[in-house]
């Protein structure tokens, strides 16, 4: 047999019926396109969230005095923390939804230990308020802030799922944690450009708590969308 045999030299060798059938099949066999990498989708998801989170944050307007609030440590680092929390999270979402690909495990402890900074920063750092009183500020507002994180990780949300359901996720669930994860930590952030309130049980009630409650939607629908391509089979 030559070193550079084609299929064509193949399909010559074959009997007349079943080179028949072979170029039929070959005919009708759609070519295959490569899947992009996790760091491209990833580099794509980034330039769409911040479109996302730049829009959200233009309609709402940046808080007076943010940039001072940002030099202080706990405010500036719980807000860089909701952003790189939320990329990683999108990349180990990206990455799980592709066979053969996954996050690893210091993905894994990096992620832990930035949620678990996420509540006790708010919770160790920020001025105690009541909760009586953030009740009945949210009543007012009509619980703003907490529909908003709500309103800006759905469409975030929505553009992860999209990328990874080209992407064959044999986890579906666990992909739709992942981007369920980083979607709502984008809200967070967002809210929290524009919020004024830098206070524990404002911060944990309203920018932190949607997370908490509805995290099990993103894994629901992941485990719906995600896992197309095996109906399909």
């Amino acid at each position: 047999m030559k070193k550079n045999a084609t299929y064509r030299d193949h399909l010559k060798k074959m009997p007349d019926l079943q080179r028949r059938m072979t170029e039929k099949l070959l005919a009708e066999t759609r070519p295959l396109r490569p899947v992009p990498s996790v760091f491209r989708q990833w580099l794509l998801w980034l330039v769409l969230a911040g479109l996302v989170s730049g829009l959200a944050v233009s309609i709402l307007r940046p808080q007076d005095g943010l940039w001072e609030k940002m030099l202080v440590l706990p405010n500036g680092s719980f807000l860089i923390l909701l952003f790189v929390g939320s990329a990683l999270a999108a990349w180990n979402g990206i990455a799980s939804s592709i066979p053969g690909e996954g996050p690893g495990p210091t993905a894994m402890t990096w992620m832990i230990a930035i949620l678990a900074a996420l509540v006790a920063i708010p919770f160790f750092f920020f001025t105690p308020d009541h909760l009586k009183a953030v009740l009945e500020h949210d009543m007012d507002t009509g619980f703003f802030c907490f529909r908003t994180v709500v309103l800006v990780a759905i469409p975030s949300w929505v553009i992860l799922a999209w990328m990874a359901s080209r992407n064959a996720s044999v986890r579906p669930g666990v992909s739709g944690l992942w981007l369920g994860i980083s979607a709502f930590l984008l809200g967070t952030g967002t809210v929290q450009i524009h919020c004024t309130h830098w206070e524990t049980t404002h911060v944990l009630l309203n920018h932190l708590l949607p997370l908490a409650l509805f995290i099990a939607f993103p894994i629901w629908m992941g485990s719906f969308w995600l896992s197309v391509w095996e109906r399909k089979e």
